[in-house]
Order: C-alpha cells, then sequence, then structure tokens
C-alpha cells in the first residue's frame, strides 16, 4: 500500500512550470491534496493517518539546496574521514522529496519505541520518499510522474518499490538500544567512592579482578534520529541511521540514557572479590570466624583478627550482639551486590552519554550496502529502533559495515575514563592536543535553543627518557538540555588524569615509582606503601605489569577547584603540589611525597616567584638543604646540574616553562570562575591555557595533586574525587584494584 497526492491541478500550480535544475521548491500540502491508508500496521505499533498530517514537497538540485535530514548532499572532501550522505550531488541527478507526518500508537500493553514532541503527548513521526529525476526534467511533469504511488518508509514492502538514485526516511524521537561490552577492570575506574564508603574513613580497599572478567549492558538513548534506505545501484541497498534534528521547537529534555545488565548473576564473583578487599580476608575465613564467635570458641589471635576487620567495617559494637552483627553483615552483602550493580550501570550510562553527546548533527551512527534481502530482515528491526538487533543481524549475516558508531562496544577499547570509545575519541599520535566543539540543536528554527559539548583531550605517549609512559588529560564540558543562549553556568564539567607506564618487566625502582605517583594523587597513603608493594609483587611473580593512576573530578568537584583557585594562598598550594610531584628517589628527602612537600615547597614557591634559571635552582637548593637533617649529604647531588631528572634543578630544566605554565593554569580556572554568565565560547581560552600543564608528566602529577588540595576545601572535600591505582600482570590474567576510602 502506498499513499499518493491528488488534486493534481492544484498542486502543480505550486511548482514551477520549468527544470527541476535552478528551481527552488518548498511547498507546504494542503491535507486535501493528498490521499494516505487509514492506518498501516507494523507488529504492535499503528501508523494513524489523520486530518492533523501535514505534507510538503522539496526539490534538490544542487548543494545550495540544503536537505535538513541530510539525505541529500554534497559528497565529503576527505571520504576516508567522513561518510558520504546517501544521495550525493553530481552529475545531471535531482530529487523531489515527498513528506508526511504520522501519528503513532501502540497496541495495549505495549511500550512504544518513540516519544512524542510536543506538550500533548501527540507521538508523530515523519515519513519522506526522495524521487531522482534528470535536472533538465520538468519540475510539473516530475510531480505528476511520482504522485500516483508514493512510497511509505514504514513499510518493508516499499524498499522493492526503490529506484536506483532513489531514498525513503523515516525520522522519529524514539529509543535506539545498543549492547556494550567492558571488562570489569574498566568499570572499576569511576564510581569506586561507592564502594570505598562502606569502609571506615581512611581505610584502603584492594581487591582483585580477574583479567578477561566481563560485563554487558544493554544501553538506550532517547534521541532524534533518521533511518534511511537508499539504492545505490540495481540489486543493493543502503542502510544508514543518522542522528537528526528535532522537527518541533520547544523540545529541551535532557538527553537520557539508561544501561541495564544483561546478566545480572554474572555479578556474583564480583561480589565475592569485592567482599574479600572490603574484608582484607578471604570470605571462608570471616565466615569461621563469625561461627567461631557465636561458639564461643574464638583463640586470642582469632579475636584480634576479627576485630581489625569489624573496625574496618565500623561494625566494633556489634562485636557483642552476634544476632545484630549477622543482620549487617547479611545487609553489608546485599548493599555491595547492589553497588557493583550500579557501578557497572553507570559507568556504561556515563561513558555512553559522553561520546553521544559529541556527535553531530546528521552523523551516520550505522551504514551498509546489503541485498534486497537483507534490507527487508533490516529495516523492521531499524523503523523501531532496535540498533543491537539490528548491528546482530548484520554481524550474522557478514556484512560490512561502512560505518557503526552505535556497535558493540567490547573489552578491547580500554574504556578508560569517561570514554567508552563509542566513536572516533581515541586519539593518537606522540602529543596531541585538540578541543572539540558539537553543537546539537533542538528544532530547524534558525534561532533554535541548542546543547553544546566541548572534548578537550591533551595527551602525551613516550619520550626519550619514559619510553613506557603515557599521560592523558581528558576535560569535558556539556550540557545535559538545550538552551536558547546558554552560558558557562549551563554546562556539566568533568576531569579526568591518567599517568600510565606499559606492561614490562619492572625493577624495584620502577615499582616503587609507579606507587609513589599513586600517593601524590591520593589513590593511598604514604602508609599503605609496603602493604602494596608486596601485593604487586607476590601477584606479579617476576613478570611483566603494566601500572596506571587515573584521577577523575567530576562537576560538583571541579567546580569547588575552580572556585578555590582564586584563594590567596593558591601559589603556595602549588608549591607544594610541585614538591610532591618529585621523582621518587631512595634517599630520606625524597621517597615520601609528604616529605617532599614539606622539603621542597618553600624551593618551589621561590622559584615560582622569582622564575630562576636550572644553574641558580641548583645553587639555591643546595644552599638551603644543606643543614636539613632530612637531605644530609643528598644537598651536594642537589647543587648539581647533569642531564637527568633527578635533582630539583634537572627537573626545572627538564620542564622549561614551570612558571608560565602555572600562571596559564591559574588564569584557566579563573576565566572560568569569572564567567559563569558569558559565552560557551570562554571554553576555548580556557582550555587552551590549563592544557599547557598538561604536556609533561611532570606537570599533570603536579596539577593533578593541586587539584586535589583545593577540592579537599570544598563542601564535597574529597569524598567524590575518584582515585584508582590498577596493576595488571597479562601474564597471570591478574588485575589489582587499590583505592582509598575518604571523608
Amino acid at each position: 500500500m502506498s499513499w499518493k497526492l491528488v488534486l493534481l491541478d492544484e498542486v502543480s500550480k505550486v511548482l514551477p512550470d520549468a527544470p527541476l535544475q535552478g528551481s527552488d521548491i518548498r511547498v507546504e500540502l494542503p491535507t486535501a491534496s493528498y490521499a494516505l491508508p487509514a492506518g498501516e500496521k507494523l507488529g504492535a505499533l499503528t501508523f494513524a493517518f489523520d486530518v492533523s498530517a501535514r505534507g510538503f514537497v522539496e526539490g534538490y538540485d544542487a548543494p545550495a539546496d540544503v536537505d535538513a535530514a541530510g539525505v541529500v548532499g554534497e559528497a565529503p572532501s576527505d571520504p576516508t574521514a567522513q561518510l558520504a550522505p546517501p544521495l550525493v550531488y553530481g552529475g545531471d541527478a535531482a530529487w523531489l522529496k515527498y513528506a508526511v507526518e504520522t501519528r503513532v500508537k501502540a497496541d495495549v500493553g505495549v511500550p512504544l519505541p518513540y516519544v512524542a514532541l510536543s506538550a500533548n503527548g501527540d507521538v508523530r513521526v515523519l515519513l519522506a520518499d526522495y524521487h531522482r529525476h534528470p535536472q533538465r526534467m520538468n519540475a510539473r511533469a516530475a510531480l505528476k510522474e511520482d504522485a500516483p504511488s508514493l512510497r511509505l518508509p514504514l513499510l518493508t514492502s516499499s524498499l522493492d518499490a526503490l529506484g536506483v538514485g532513489d531514498a525513503i526516511a523515516f525520522q522519529a524521537r524514539g529509543e535506539l538500544s545498543v549492547t556494550a561490552t567492558l571488562d570489569w577492570t574498566d568499570v572499576y575506574t569511576s564510581n569506586l567512592q561507592t564502594l570505598t564508603k562502606l569502609l571506615s574513613a581512611s581505610t584502603l580497599l584492594s581487591f582483585e579482578a580477574k583479567a578477561g572478567a566481563t560485563v554487558s549492558a544493554k544501553v538506550k538513548v532517547t534521541d532524534d534520529y533518521a533511518v534511511i534506505f537508499s539504492r545505490p545501484e540495481a540489486g543493493r541497498v543502503r542502510v544508514q541511521v543518522k542522528k537528526a534534528v528535532a522537527r518541533e521547537a520547544g523540545v529541551t529534555a535532557a538527553l537520557h540514557v539508561e544501561a541495564r545488565l544483561t546478566d545480572p548473576a554474572a555479578l556474583v564473583t564480583q561480589v565475592e572479590r569485592v567482599l574479600e578487599g572490603l574484608l582484607s580476608v578471604p570470605l571462608g575465613t570471616f565466615e569461621s570466624l563469625l561461627t567461631k564467635l557465636e561458639a564461643h570458641a574464638l583463640s586470642e589471635n582469632e579475636t584480634k583478627v576479627l576485630r581489625i576487620i569489624l573496625d574496618r567495617l565500623g561494625f566494633q559494637e556489634l562485636e557483642v550482639n552476634l544476632t545484630a552483627l549477622r543482620a549487617r553483615w547479611d545487609k553489608l552483602r546485599a548493599d555491595t551486590r547492589a553497588r557493583i550493580q550500579a557501578l557497572a550501570e553507570s559507568k556504561f550510562e556515563a561513558g555512553f552519554r559522553y561520546e553521544y553527546l559529541r556527535l553531530k548533527e546528521q552523523t551516520a551512527l550505522l551504514s551498509a550496502v546489503c541485498t534486497d534481502a537483507q534490507a527487508r530482515a533490516l529495516h523492521p528491526l531499524l523503523v523501531t529502533g532496535r540498533m543491537d538487533s539490528a548491528t546482530q543481524r548484520m554481524q550474522a549475516d557478514g556484512l560490512t559495515l561502512e560505518q557503526c558508531l552505535l556497535k558493540e562496544v567490547n573489552k578491547e577499547s580500554n574504556a578508560w575514563g569517561f570514554s567508552l570509545k563509542l566513536g572516533t575519541w581515541a586519539l593518537g599520535g606522540s602529543d596531541t592536543r585538540e578541543l572539540t566543539q558539537v553543537v546539537q540543536r533542538n528544532s530547524l528554527e534558525k534561532e533554535a535553543p541548542q546543547r553544546i559539548s566541548f572534548l578537550g583531550v591533551r595527551s602525551y605517549t613516550g619520550a626519550l627518557l619514559t619510553p613506557y609512559s603515557h599521560w592523558t588529560a581528558d576535560f569535558k564540558a556539556d550540557m545535559a538540555e538545550h538552551r536558547k543562549s546558554p552560558t558557562v553556568a549551563d554546562f556539566d564539567l568533568g576531569l579526568y588524569l591518567l599517568l600510565r607506564h606499559d606492561a614490562r618487566k619492572q625493577g624495584d625502582d620502577d615499582l616503587r615509582q609507579a606507587v609513589d605517583e599513586a600517593i601524590i594523587w591520593g589513590a593511598l597513603d604514604d602508609a599503605e606503601e609496603e602493604e602494596v608493594l608486596k601485593r604487586i609483587r607476590a601477584a606479579a611473580a617476576g613478570q611483566a605489569f603494566e601500572t596506571r593512576v587515573e584521577l577523575k573530578l567530576d562537576n560538583r568537584t571541579l567546580r569547588d577547584v575552580i572556585t578555590h583557585a582564586a584563594d590567596p594562598d593558591a601559589p603556595s598550594a602549588f608549591a607544594r603540589a610541585l614538591g610532591r610531584a618529585l621523582p621518587w628517589y631512595a634517599v630520606p628527602c625524597r621517597d615520601r611525597p609528604a616529605v617532599r612537600e614539606s622539603i621542597y615547597a618553600p624551593l618551589w614557591k621561590s622559584y615560582l616567584e622569582q622564575n630562576w634559571s636550572a644553574a641558580d635552582a641548583a645553587r639555591t637548593a643546595a644552599a638551603s638543604l644543606k643543614n636539613n637533617p632530612l637531605v644530609g649529604r643528598f644537598a651536594h647531588t642537589e647543587g648539581q646540574l647533569g642531564d637527568g631528572m633527578l635533582t630539583f634543578a634537572e627537573v626545572i630544566q627538564k620542564n622549561p616553562g614551570t612558571v608560565s605554565k602555572w600562571r596559564d593554569l591559574r588564569a584557566g580556572l579563573l576565566d572560568l570562575r569569572n564567567n559563569e554568565q558569558r559565552s560557551p565560547a570562554v571554553f576555548n581560552g580556557a582550555f587552551k591555557a590549563l592544557s599547557q600543564s598538561w604536556a609533561q608528566s611532570f606537570h599533570l602529577k603536579a596539577t593533578g595533586a593541586f587539584f586535589l588540595e583545593l577540592a579537599a576545601r570544598g563542601g564535597n572535600g574529597l569524598a567524590t574525587v575518584e582515585r584508582t591505582f590498577t596493576v595488571t600482570v597479562p601474564g597471570a590474567g591478574t588485575n589489582l584494584v587499590f583505592s582509598k576510602s575518604r571523608a
């Protein structure tokens, strides 16, 4: 069944009596001018055409004719970097587009895959049919040829009627669903404080996450999208799913992303491992201690062990009330399971939202060329938004995907930080600095409200002195809702910092340096260093291993940092951070971040004020430190200026511009603080200023330490700051995860 235009003489009058080439065709159709079927069923959905339906005709023959749906357009300048639209200008081709809106309803008890675009709850979709003609063809003649039988994109049978160079499109605001799979270690890079909160303050949480253990979730996102079927050649159909601009003004709802684990039963092993991390002993040992407590059969040593565990959990007062202790333990088990599930689902949701907000309008989420039979099988899946089922079907049919951003995200994506690596945001190269801005409108109106996203990445891979090191600073600023005139205050901010060392056999000094970095960023405390070193050595057993330290500040915490960047003692705080960030070395004045801070902060403070040369720094350090008992004979070494990166002066020499970078860092923070009500253009200058301090690992370490001190001054303290230290031993299939509970 199809729809058709009637009253052709009346409709023809509003089209030019001239060739399609050069004609400007933008015509709204009165209701009486088209005939629509009474209703069409697609599974449990009914598409109802009624007197409220709106129709229109548009013509395209040259790039100046812009198709808001993105079906017709220019070929990209770089086809390897950007996908071409389904129908491309060129040669003698011109198109007439016939479009109509329709309402959708579902059978009783069946949820709609679409959502309302208007306040009255009317669920509407847009159907469009593109007919190709020669440019020299008369517009009225083309209309007469097309009018008797226009194709309905919601009908699978319409695919058979597609001519070469034709297309049909279906646009709706609906729910797209995909499947994502992550390694559990990637999950534990965010929101780990939900688990550390189960412990007493300042308690170390450490547990083992087996390499290769994965978790999957179905992720759903609600947005405007278009499904397009076009015919590039006989016997072939190109299938595309694109982000689309809403056709009605006033849609300001926040982007909704929802994730649900596909197999919650897979949590069992993770719950056991995390519980053992909370207890610091095997589950069996704790259960045995409880049983002996109930039987009054604990030895003196076992009593001490049990009390240590109860202190960790904050259960110490329950030792004399066995019933209450059992009840609290059962509740802890249930809470742990619920928190791990919520942690995993929030990781999927946050990562997917982070990526999706940065996809530009008309970005092709999915594109493939298939046979007619394959297109017929995919059609009902795509029209109802079941992207996961469609991609699974494509994989089963062995289709080559031209593009697939809504693909199954797998564990090999190394999805740390904010990103699930859904799109192409994993920037490579030895030194990368890039700020990407994406503007999404919520309607076709010229002054439509916007939703803007910024992604700023500064990354570095390898260096002459640190060939196995990588570091990344990932800055985000995005909006949950559309705004007419957005300001900086409307943005949700975040910062993710990563220090990583490749998997290799590492000496004891390398290992201590990695653990030291974790202490600098507060994932551990000085007091836990030996315990952590012991666990790593036991897990590695002489094999190669990788380490990474991650620090993440959410919107509330980063805004606390921005606020306190104006504190009068901010330069002193940064000097303390520079002292903490100095490289670890096996002498009393350099083997603990807290000691380095106390000894070297005054030097760094003077350096920031006077900007010494490296030679002056060496002389000053030797003279200032010679009488410090913790420095001792190392003061002589501090007076030397070689080509390494050991002494205070050598660090200055190897990290030039520290003073100017500090000034830029603070200026960037103050820009964000002082311009809350200004245009988002502020982010461009602020990111450029901030990223100066992320070009070297030393400056990145110091920035992280500085931000932690400022964050601690805010109302949230450090409780919401994510700090994770992970050690991966590929040969043993082991990941050790460490984090610290904070008040």
